[in-house]
């Protein structure tokens, strides 16, 4: 029986070894951050490219270089009033 145990332990902790690598990404992610941005205009992509160039900005001031260490993720909009939208934009940055 203590060496099925064994087995059993050793299996548990080999699946669980795996899942961390699975769930922590690449070798090589030493970093991840996101970064939002928000936008308002009367025009939805006004207030979209606004709120995306905000998280851009927010990401170059913390180091990052935009055009190849980030991505953007789905945005979210709420309309304030007619007529008037708010974007909310997300940039995730790996480096």
């Amino acid at each position: 029986m203590p060496a099925l145990r064994r087995i059993v332990a050793a299996t548990a902790m080999a699946g669980a070894v795996s899942a961390s690598i699975l769930l922590s990404g690449p070798a090589f992610a030493g970093e991840t951050k996101t970064f939002w941005g928000t936008g308002m205009s009367t025009s939805h992509s006004t207030a979209l490219f606004l709120a995306q160039h905000n998280a851009v900005s927010l990401a170059s001031a913390d180091g990052f270089n935009t055009a190849t260490q980030c991505g953007h993720g789905q945005y979210v909009t709420t309309q304030l009033m007619p007529g008037f939208y708010r974007v909310q934009s997300p940039l995730i940055c790996t480096r």
